[in-house]
């Protein structure tokens, strides 16, 4: 079977729905490109128990998966991420760059906004409050409160997935050094789940040459980008993306 030459990979974020990421799939698939969206581990079950004794070591192994088969149909794949998915595609752009076209990241959780994350004033408590909670509550947040009334992620998730996620971010910003690949950063500055500056931390400390990265601000929509007010000019900027990565490939 002949390759096309680049597919897509469409990664989602912690305690989300494949819902979160519909909007960029529906947007891509009018360019033809083999594509795979996978569920990654502990996620699309009733209850966010399923994410009980996951780790941030099942979401990379089931992104590579999600790659090993997509390459199946193409030489070299664009990978996209929301929130935890956009940490997911950071290491396997560190990882695989020889079979990763380029990535593209929406609101990357490298600096989460909560001040249990790392490098905010309760992090050191984060493993305490985690155990003694048992679970954290995870509520949708939209810039359109009316929204979130649709909204299909988990509301919570157990503390041991939660400290797994500040784990990975942490690793993931310690990586960018190690992402060479041409870079598309989207970011809300009224993310109240990521912090905005994340956009910059990956702008800076990626490798990718200046000319190949580049920053789309947004600034209505909230953290869930493909589903709040602001959905359609998210997922068109991915689309245009993946767009301009194909023609690169073209004869």
């Amino acid at each position: 079977m002949t390759k096309e030459p680049l597919g897509v990979l469409i990664l989602h974020g912690f305690t989300a729905s494949l819902d979160c990421v519909r909007e960029v799939a529906s947007a891509v698939k009018p360019l033809g490109l083999p594509t795979r969206m996978p569920v990654l581990r502990g996620h699309g079950a009733e209850s966010p128990e399923a994410l009980r004794d996951v780790s941030w070591r099942d979401w990379v192994a089931d992104g590579e998966a999600a790659l090993r088969e997509l390459l199946s149909e193409a030489e070299q794949a664009v990978v996209f991420g929301h929130s935890m998915g956009g940490l997911v595609a950071l290491n396997l752009a560190a990882d695989q760059d020889n079979v990763i076209d380029s990535v593209a990241v929406a609101a990357a959780a490298v600096q989460l906004a909560s001040p249990l994350a790392p490098g905010r004033p309760l992090h050191t408590l984060a493993p305490l409050i985690a155990r003694l909670l048992g679970r954290i509550d995870m509520p949708p947040v939209y810039s359109d409160p009316s929204l979130a009334q649709r909204d299909t992620n988990y509301a919570w998730a157990p503390g041991d997935a939660v400290l797994s996620l500040l784990a990975f971010s942490q690793r993931t910003r310690r990586r960018l050094s190690e992402v060479k690949v041409p870079t598309l950063i989207l970011q809300s500055r009224n993310d109240s789940t990521v912090a905005p500056e994340s956009a910059q931390l990956i702008y800076d400390g990626i490798a990718t040459p200046p000319s190949e990265k580049q920053i789309v601000w947004f600034d209505e929509t909230e953290h869930e980008m493909f589903r709040d007010c602001e959905r359609e000019a998210a997922s068109a900027a991915v689309a245009s993306w993946v767009r301009g990565r194909r023609e690169e490939h073209r004869p």
